[in-house]
């Protein structure tokens, strides 16, 4: 099954996707007019379709991109909401019967407020927000921060003291040429550590680096949790002559080992309920090129490749596993 949003003048985008039961999921993005112009792209499942939400949200995100969303169950759902126009940016957040607005939880230094890039919805109403180099915890009462080694474009929880997040590093902060790589850092209850990735010179040579010299823009883009003991990190990075090359590594309770994957950039990841892991994978910087968008299938150690009928970007699974939701473009995807 697939779903299209209808757009206005320049069409409809789906960011991200979040489901906690096959009768619960929400989709955010959203729809542009004009030349800049963003109105703010809520739809949610009910088990029997898709409803885009308008006046239900609070008057200073309808005119937003809702970048992010998360949800533990159906009266805790976060939403990261984004005013590029220069206006109120916060969280957006929805308790089972309506939803409130939190302005952007973090003042920098100079005075400015600071977004987040990755929500992350914890039971009893509970949530992180995460952004480069601060950490936000809500526990259903208030906010406490905290400092993350990383700037963090993705994040995922195996319980409340047991949350990974991934994005990138930049190496040389004083540089004025922005090289970045891709980090992880992990939260164990008390504090956020990074975790260090296989370097180069480590004994499994075979295995890639990080990204190779010359690359740009390399970090992860999508974390999955199977278990404690088996997590992982996708992403990818740029060449120099402009091709997307992916990245991807395994946690397996001690240490990350690099997995090597065929393919474009690597930004978005799920497991179905037979235990297939599947990585969605952009081939090319041109959205309209043919085969931009593919599905990569990993079962019994050996991947394949599927054509999916829309593009697909995100993705995400219930904890049985079905339906298996992805989002891309305009269209949400249904995999059973």
């Amino acid at each position: 099954m697939v779903y299209r949003q209808k757009g206005l003048d320049y069409g409809a985008e789906f960011l991200d996707i979040a489901a906690t039961g096959e009768a619960d999921a929400w989709a955010v993005g959203e729809r542009t007019f004009g030349t800049d112009g963003h109105e703010a792209l809520l739809v949610h499942w009910d088990g029997g379709r898709w409803r885009r939400l308008a006046k239900e949200l609070p008057k200073q995100a309808r005119h937003v991109t809702l970048s992010k969303v998360d949800a533990s169950d159906p009266g805790n759902v976060w939403v990261i909401a984004e005013d590029k126009e220069g206006g109120e940016s916060g969280l957006l957040h929805f308790d089972g019967r309506r939803w409130s607005f939190i302005p952007d939880p973090v003042v920098t230094s100079e005075g400015d407020t600071a977004s987040p890039s990755e929500v992350v919805a914890l039971g009893g109403g509970q949530a992180w927000a995460l952004g480069d180099g601060w950490a936000r915890h809500f526990d259903g009462q208030r906010w406490t921060s905290q400092a993350i080694p990383i700037a963090t474009y993705a994040a995922v929880a195996v319980s409340p003291q047991d949350i990974w997040a991934v994005g990138e590093v930049d190496p040389l902060p004083d540089d004025g040429y922005v090289q970045s790589e891709p980090a992880v850092a992990h939260f164990d209850g008390r504090a956020w550590q990074r975790v260090p990735l296989p370097a180069p010179s480590e004994p499994a040579r075979s295995e890639p680096a990080p990204a190779p010299p010359g690359s740009v823009d390399s970090r992860f883009s999508a974390v999955l949790a199977v278990a404690a003991d088996d997590v992982w990190a996708v992403g990818g990075y740029e060449t120099s002559d402009g091709a997307f090359r992916p990245l991807s590594y395994r946690w397996n309770g001690t240490a990350w080992r690099a997995v090597t994957i065929e393919g474009g950039r690597l930004t978005g990841i799920a497991r179905d309920g037979e235990g297939v892991v599947w990585v969605a994978s952009r081939r090319s910087v041109s959205e309209d090129a043919k085969d931009a968008y593919r599905l990569l299938a990993e079962a019994g150690g050996r991947w394949s490749r599927v054509t999916p009928p829309a593009p697909v970007t995100a993705m995400t699974a219930l904890p049985g596993g079905q339906p298996l939701w992805a989002i891309g473009q305009d269209a949400i995807t249904e995999f059973r």
